[in-house]
């Protein structure tokens, strides 16, 4: 009976051998946070950046479409945070000039990521979020709107996903202060 018991746990770290974990199996992890976010108070009313909502489940995943219909979940480059994280903490960084101000914020934003992916054979990142501006504190809607942003990439790699996905969400943001603006 030992015999069997140490021959089959031979065998078991035999097979364990056999299968190596493939080279490179490390998890790499990106953000959208610039390296130097800048804060873009221009004027704008006092804002607060409210959590924001993911259409989609795949929390830290990457997903790259391959082609038609077909989507690859990266298991080897996550994000640092899923994506809804990610963009509130950009928004709230872009509009962080206007905390020096004291008192409550004039206006609340929120919003949802509708689109958050690469698509390889465009060579295209998406970014696509719904923006709702509420007063404060009456919470009455200012106005919504979707934003989409399509930034080319040159290498099909994580790297350049994050680096076209922060370039499309600071785009957005740009875009939602130019309507701020406007509005005032």
């Amino acid at each position: 009976m030992n015999r069997l018991i140490f021959g089959l746990l031979a065998v078991f770290l035999a097979g364990c051998s056999i299968f190596p974990k493939p080279d490179g199996t490390a998890v790499n992890y990106f953000d959208i946070q610039p390296s130097q976010a800048t804060a873009q108070a221009a004027a704008a009313p006092k804002i607060m950046v409210l959590p924001f909502q993911a259409e989609s489940a795949y929390g830290t995943r990457m997903v790259f479409k391959v082609k038609e219909h077909q989507v690859k979940f990266d298991e080897f480059n996550r994000w640092a945070a899923p994506p809804d994280e990610m963009v509130r903490a950009l928004l709230a960084t872009y509009f962080s000039g206007n905390k020096e101000q004291a008192g409550p914020p004039d206006l609340t934003i929120e919003g949802g990521i509708i689109k958050f992916c690469c698509d390889l054979p465009d060579k295209t990142v998406t970014v696509t979020i719904a923006v709702t501006v509420r007063e404060y504190p009456s919470q009455r809607i200012a106005w919504r709107e979707v934003f989409t942003r399509n930034v080319k990439i040159e290498q099909e790699t994580a790297g350049a996903f994050a680096a076209a996905a922060s370039r499309g969400t600071i785009e957005i943001a740009e875009a939602i202060r130019g309507r701020l603006t406007a509005v005032k």
